[in-house]
């Protein structure tokens, strides 16, 4: 069976949740702009905070400087983002 739909990469749904949250947004933004459910959206906070790339602040988030420089990796590299467009 073929889906309406494609399943994005973990890089992918990680940049959408540190692009949403440049500017500190509540947990309920990021859950509309990722397109996640709330258990899919706290695995993936839980991970990027770990990892330094995002910071919680009573109740909302912002990207961290670390996050800030991830991303800016991700889009300035043609083969990353060939590799998420496929």
């Amino acid at each position: 069976m073929k889906y309406p739909f494609k399943r994005r990469e973990s890089l992918a749904i990680s940049i959408d949740i540190l692009k949403a949250a440049k500017h500190c947004v509540r947990k309920t933004h990021l859950l509309s702009s990722a397109s996640l459910s709330f258990t899919q959206f706290t695995m993936y906070a839980e991970m990027l905070e770990a990892q330094g790339f995002l910071k919680k602040f009573d109740g909302s988030y912002q990207t961290t400087k670390r996050g800030l420089e991830l991303i800016k990796e991700v889009e300035s590299s043609s083969l990353i983002r060939s590799i998420l467009a496929s």
